[in-house]
């Protein structure tokens, strides 16, 4: 076990240091003179192509390095107060000014970590997660305790920060008596010290029955399940922020504890090293518990991100539709075949085609179906058959058969038409067949590009969300992509959806002979594949694409190796990935079925993820019984899947949620960059820490 980190593990609570130095994150940061960065890297094979990634380490994240610069600050400060030499200079420069100053990077780099992560939006999410009532009183109790110690923490900082921002406004009486009200209060728990332990145990409580902070939200994350879609981030992206946060509270604390010792020092109201030693022992061991808890769940968390049900769905804007690809279509069985025969039952139709018009019937009544007819059945002899008032749309509104049989929802009518089956003398029955119709038409949109959306990594744009459009009668998928900024970061400034490069095409025939740029939809080939595909460690989403395997339309991601420290994209080694899996290979995809689906918008619920990798769905037409299998479903969820604040992601997928008697919706899903894996990776060497190194009285 490494000397001087010697950790006892509590469940799945914190880790306590048993023998914890004070001089631990001291030697890591010494070490930067050695080795100020890690230059060893790992190699993989990616699709046979050698990628090169940064081994992780402790020093990759900013909340490290920033714990590793304040514990050099710190002791450089009091060296400069406890040299003799050192404190000559230093008296003859307000001492206490220069103290002051020396704290100015610290304070800069937290409030850029804190405009990262968007505080606000982050205590928004938490105050609103969706849980059962039981667990909702819970941890509302537990958080509004939480955000009461951060509270105090941070109204005690505004005012160091205020000190640090204006040195000039800070006189001797001003700082003498914030350094007193902050280590020698009259009321204990009002004592800063006193504070960072309450805070800790709240975070990390000692005793059993307590729940620890990051174990306890990844329990309640995990029964909220995909309802916390709301969250618009992640899971693992919502407590790594939160972690962030935590730690950084600590960082001030610690900071204005210090600085307060120092200014007594100089004000000479004591030595006070003895109660700097013990709080620097202090912090050091509850920064590595903190750490070591999050270590624990972080890497368990979920790092999907979906889009939750729409308060309001609206076509076009919160979902697209495939059209008329296969739709409910009344025809007689003499006009299914050459002969012109009553001899077969509909349901012997499972393929036909229209072939006439017997005695211009009701078939000279409607739209001939021009294409090919499936999936014929039986209902009864005679109806009254509602035709719909929108026909580039729908064929009927309703159907109602003298025995009751209804089908669709009655409403009122303008055009209603009476169709009897006959009796061709006395052994056959001419029946009207409700079929299914594949007809490639200008009203039926039913393509699909086939081209990729790719970032511009060539200018370290990364892809930060996706999203299904439909450009005339192309679904494309389309990418926002932004600037990649070092460890996980992402300039918000610089998010723009980019606009998919349109398909030309003068009709829709000119479209199907399209096979290289376009997908089209047809009775034989209409199935999508359910997969989430996650990039390789260290890798991150640039690019998306669809692509046409055996007759599916299977998802494609392209991955592309990141700097982390650096926040560089590694633009020449990207590589696509995706499932290859069929039904016929020997990890054979499953369907999914959508029973007896409705239109999806009629469902006035929350829809649920029903499909996992490696399954499929099949788009089809609605209900017979419900809506005269007018609609093709399920819809194509248009909402846009890019978490806020923006993160980089590392993997993309697709997946159908409904609930049953509906037809649902097929939609994109993300996964968030894996940051646990810089989170005190085991590894033999020592924790670099990356700072500039200044003196207390050159500051």
């Amino acid at each position: 076990m490494k000397t001087g980190l010697v950790l006892a593990i509590c469940g799945l609570g914190c880790v306590a240091g048993l023998d914890t130095p004070s001089v631990l994150l001291k030697q890591a940061a010494d070490s930067l003179l050695q080795a100020p960065f890690m230059q060893h890297l790992q190699q993989y094979d990616v699709n046979q192509g050698l990628s090169r990634i940064e081994i992780p380490s402790p020093e990759d994240l900013i909340i490290r390095r920033l714990q590793g610069e304040l514990a050099k600050r710190v002791d450089d400060n009091w060296q400069s107060l406890n040299e003799p030499q050192r404190w000559a200079i230093m008296e003859t420069k307000d001492p206490d000014k220069q103290i002051l100053k020396s704290f100015e990077k610290i304070k800069m780099k937290a409030t850029d970590l804190e405009k990262e992560i968007d505080v606000e939006a982050m205590e928004n999410v938490l105050n609103n997660l969706s849980l059962p009532t039981e667990d909702m009183v819970t941890w509302v109790r537990y958080w509004d305790d939480l955000r009461k110690k951060v509270g105090q923490i941070a109204q005690l900082y505004n005012y160091f920060r205020g000190y640090i921002e204006k040195p000039e406004a800070a006189n001797e009486n001003t700082l003498k008596d914030f350094a007193t009200s902050v280590t020698q209060s009259s009321v204990q728990d009002r004592s800063l010290q006193n504070m960072l332990d309450m805070f800790h145990y709240t975070v990390c409580p000692t005793e059993t029955p307590a729940k620890p902070l990051f174990p306890y939200l990844h329990s309640l994350t995990s029964k909220a399940g995909q309802h916390l879609c709301s969250m618009n981030q992640s899971p693992h992206q919502l407590v790594y922020n939160l972690y962030n946060i935590i730690a950084l509270t600590e960082i001030k604390g610690y900071a204005m504890l210090q600085f307060s010792y120092m200014m007594l020092r100089i004000y000479e109201k004591g030595n006070f090293s003895v109660e700097s030693d013990a709080a620097k022992e202090k912090f050091e061991q509850q920064a590595t518990e903190k750490m070591n808890s999050i270590k624990l769940v972080l890497p368990t968390m979920s790092r999907e991100f979906m889009r939750c049900d729409p308060p309001k769905h609206k076509q076009g804007e919160t979902y697209l539709e495939i059209t008329k690809l296969l739709q409910g279509y009344i025809e007689n069985e003499v006009d299914m075949n050459d002969r012109m025969t009553c001899k077969s039952t509909c349901s012997a139709y499972t393929f036909a085609e229209s072939k006439s018009c017997y005695k211009d019937l009701f078939c000279a009544k409607q739209p001939k179906c021009n294409g090919r007819i499936f999936d014929c059945q039986f209902f009864h002899a005679d109806a009254w058959v509602c035709m719909a008032g929108d026909g580039d749309k729908r064929r009927y509104d309703w159907v109602e058969y003298e025995d009751g049989t209804l089908l669709g929802d009655k409403g009122t009518c303008v055009n209603k038409i009476k169709v009897d089956s006959w009796w061709r003398w006395i052994f056959w029955h001419c029946s009207y067949c409700l079929c299914k119709c594949d007809e490639v038409t200008e009203d039926s949109d039913r393509f699909w590009s086939l081209q990729p959306a790719q970032a511009d990594t060539s200018t370290n744009k990364i892809v930060t969300g996706v999203r299904f459009v439909k450009r005339g009668k192309i679904v494309y998928p389309q990418i926002e992509q932004a600037t990649a900024m070092p460890e996980g970061g992402i300039d918000e400034t610089t998010r723009t959806w980019v606009e998919p490069q349109p398909i030309p095409y003068t009709d829709v025939r000119n479209l199907t002979k399209n096979t290289g740029s376009v997908f089209t939809m047809s009775y034989e080939q209409r199935a999508m594949d359910m997969d989430t595909l996650t990039a390789p460690e260290g890798h991150v989403l640039t690019g998306v694409k669809l692509r046409n395997i055996g007759g599916h339309l299977n998802l494609e991601i392209q991955v592309t190796p990141m700097e982390f420290t650096a926040g560089n994209v590694v633009s020449d080694r990207s590589t696509w990935i995706a499932n290859d899996n069929t039904p016929a290979t020997d990890k054979p995809r499953t369907l999914v079925p959508i029973i007896m689906p409705d239109v999806p918008t009629k469902f006035s619920g929350l829809n649920t993820v029903d499909t996992t990798t490696d399954q499929f769905i099949q788009f089809d037409a609605s209900s017979a019984h419900k809506d005269v299998s007018q609609t093709t479903v399920p819809f194509i969820d248009a909402q846009p899947v890019a978490p806020q604040p923006a993160t980089w992601l590392a993997g993309a997928g697709l997946y159908h949620k409904g609930r049953v008697g509906f037809g649902g919706f097929v939609g994109f899903k993300v996964s968030t960059y894996d940051f646990s894996r810089h989170l005190i990776p085991d590894s033999k060497e020592r924790p670099v820490l990356r700072y500039e190194f200044v003196k207390a009285e050159d500051a």
